[in-house]
């Protein structure tokens, strides 16, 4: 899926490691010009196991939340940083305002289900 405001289905994938090296391969088709964009993987029932950001042809996996504890504080700062990228808009400050919107949709990338924390984490070390 890509981070953009209708998310769009790549393709299925019958392992983690598929879907992550998928993702690499759809990230190199990303030019540089085109908005940042957030990959994310999910299970068929749709919970988020693995999400990242295209950079440089590559995906920059986001590390995910390791409890209960954490995900408050990500969706805490998530929450308010949009509400600082709304400010910036209100002051037609519009650059600002997408790098901060694109930053809490980054924070919202670490929100991994917790079925699939300790398996994300693992992996994302293993691809690292």
């Amino acid at each position: 899926m890509s981070g953009q405001a209708h998310p769009k289905v790549l393709e299925r994938f019958a392992t983690l490691a598929e879907a992550m090296q998928g993702a690499i391969v759809h990230a190199e088709d990303i030019t540089p010009e085109d908005a940042p964009r957030i990959l994310a993987i999910l299970d068929r029932e749709g919970r988020l196991v693995l999400a990242g950001a295209t950079c440089d042809g590559g995906v920059a996996w986001c590390h995910p939340v390791s409890d209960a504890a954490e995900a408050r504080a990500v969706v805490s700062e998530a929450s308010q940083t949009r509400a600082q990228a709304m400010r910036a808009a209100e002051w037609h400050e519009h650059g600002l305002a997408r790098r901060l919107r694109h930053h809490a949709d980054l924070l919202d990338a670490r929100l991994v289900d917790p079925l699939w924390r300790v398996f994300a984490s693992r992996a994302r070390q293993i691809a690292a």
